[in-house]
């Protein structure tokens, strides 16, 4: 199985570095990509890969988490490893999140995950779900997952009225945990080390306006799309 990484920067350019060291460290992975979401940054004052076999895009607009998604579309990989800048995992950790892909396929992989419930009759989703192996709802931080998994999540895309996955802002990780043969699977493999700023406002995009109404109302229409879908099988 043939396996690509993507990393996006954006807000944090001071973590891309110590990422990508580690990605370069795993052996299987065959390509690191990153992507500089944000042109008014210039990634060369914070990543160093005269030494390490990556690849940069300068995206030439400021560019949505989904970009990502977008990338991954054009290369020709059996599988991707996306981590957010703000998790640092260590090269051990991402190789055996690689293990659980290339043992269940059909799923996607990652260690942080959301459950939803409901109160009051309304949708909601409880965060932060990590350090243990279970189901959940929608993978969060870190996705491993197939290029069958990104067409579906295009055809998704569309059905929500995006003209394709990359403009779906706020909800790429809520496609991507519909795009699986059964829920998404949420591992365990250790301590887990984050960025200060994760849970910082004005730099975490879970914080932004607007953030949990489009991901509610994404995933309600998805959730309707795929029951109907698993009836007519």
């Amino acid at each position: 199985m043939s396996v690509c990484a993507i990393v996006l920067s954006y807000k944090r350019p001071q973590n891309i570095q110590r990422i990508v060291e580690q990605l370069c460290a795993v052996g299987a992975i065959s390509k690191v990509i990153v992507s500089n979401n944000n042109p008014d940054v210039k990634l060369n004052h914070w990543l160093d890969v005269r030494e390490l076999p990556v690849d940069v895009i300068e995206q030439v607009s400021p560019s949505i988490c989904a970009k990502r998604f977008e990338i991954a579309a054009t290369e020709p990989f059996d599988a991707f490893f996306c981590p957010d800048d703000d998790l640092f995992l260590t090269s051990a950790q991402i190789g055996g999140l690689i293990g659980t892909l290339e043992r269940e396929p059909a799923r996607v992989h990652g260690v942080f995950g959301e459950i939803h419930s409901f109160k009051d009759g309304k949708l909601r989703f409880g965060g932060g779900i990590h350090g243990i192996e279970c189901e959940v709802d929608i993978l969060n931080r870190c996705y491993l997952f197939t290029r069958e998994h990104v067409r579906r999540m295009n055809e998704l895309a569309v059905a929500l009225d995006y003209k394709h996955l990359g403009e779906a802002l706020y909800i790429d990780d809520v496609l991507l945990s519909f795009c699986g043969s059964g829920r998404p699977i949420c591992h365990d493999f250790g301590p887990l080390d984050e960025c200060p700023s994760s849970d910082e406002r004005g730099i975490a995009t879970y914080l932004e306006r607007g953030f949990d109404e489009v991901r509610v109302a994404a995933y309600s229409r998805l959730a309707q799309m795929t029951a109907v879908s698993r009836q007519r099988r």
